[in-house]
């Protein structure tokens, strides 16, 4: 097929007119026209500024934790010492682990003896029983409350 001049093949393409359709879209672009996005409920998700504050007090709570190991490392340097003075042993290893078999006895020597108190064991089991009921039957703001409470009467009876 042959084109002749002046059969419109050399017009430009003319747009398609505006709709109703694009108007509402330009208008939707506009500022005061666009939907205000929700606010997100607490705890679901957080912004930038409280990542910031995550980072910092993560940041801050391993400075502490690293400080613990360095006074740790000297406090266990002082531990093996002790373990070495008490059973005479001069490797570290063996003395520690000696000193472990020690403690351990006193310990089970203790728990037994906690153990065969009947009297105090029921005690025991009570206080369970009413921590139960109080997580049973009261919200946590209650028992905060509660337990407030317990220790300003226990205060008082101190001062």
């Amino acid at each position: 097929m042959v084109r002749i001049p002046g059969d419109g093949a050399g017009k430009p393409p003319i747009p398609p007119p505006v709709t109703h359709g694009d108007s509402v879209k330009t208008q939707e672009t506009k500022p005061e026209n666009m939907k205000s996005t929700p606010t997100p409920k607490e705890g679901f998700a957080r912004g930038p500024e409280y990542d910031a504050q995550a980072i910092a007090t993560r940041m801050a709570a391993l400075t502490l934790e690293a400080k613990e190991k360095d006074l740790k490392n000297l406090d266990f340097k002082k531990i093996v010492e002790s373990a070495i003075k008490e059973t005479g042993l001069k490797d570290p290893q063996s003395a520690m682990e000696e000193a472990n078999r020690k403690l351990q006895k006193e310990i089970d020597a203790v728990l037994k003896a906690i153990k065969e108190n009947e009297e105090l064991m029921e005690e025991a089991d009570a206080w369970e029983e009413f921590g139960k009921m109080l997580e049973q039957e009261l919200s946590e703001e209650q028992v905060g409350e509660f337990l407030g409470a317990i220790k300003e009467s226990i205060q008082e009876y101190k001062g």
